[in-house]
């Protein structure tokens, strides 16, 4: 299987709502790539007089963020590949800058 149908076998698999990231092919590798400013939910401002508003919130880096996303979507992306009856398959170290987080399978 070359790189063009394996995407297109991960792309067939995942549906967009499936991952946090996304897969694009760039030269004779696929990107797999997650971008926390795109995904980021808007957190609702409290109303001075709602008592029941919990100011203690646990302080989460974008960096945990971004790690976390990429931990739960290579478990799927690895199950998958682990399913394939090719073994050749090999994925790089995640890359962190700014509020992205990639890797490439190759």
């Amino acid at each position: 299987m070359n790189i063009n149908e394996l995407l297109e076998k991960l792309q067939d698999k995942f549906l967009p709502e499936d991952l946090k990231g996304e897969f694009t092919l760039h030269g004779n590798c696929i990107i797999w790539e997650y971008n926390l400013e795109e995904d980021s939910e808007e957190i609702p401002t409290p109303n001075e007089d709602d008592d029941e508003f919990n100011y203690s919130f646990d302080v989460v880096t974008s960096e945990e963020l971004l790690l976390e996303a990429y931990h739960e979507d290579l478990v799927l992306i690895q199950e998958f590949l682990d399913g394939l009856e090719e073994d050749f398959w090999s994925l790089s170290d995640p890359d962190i800058a700014d509020c992205t987080i990639s890797f490439k399978i190759f």
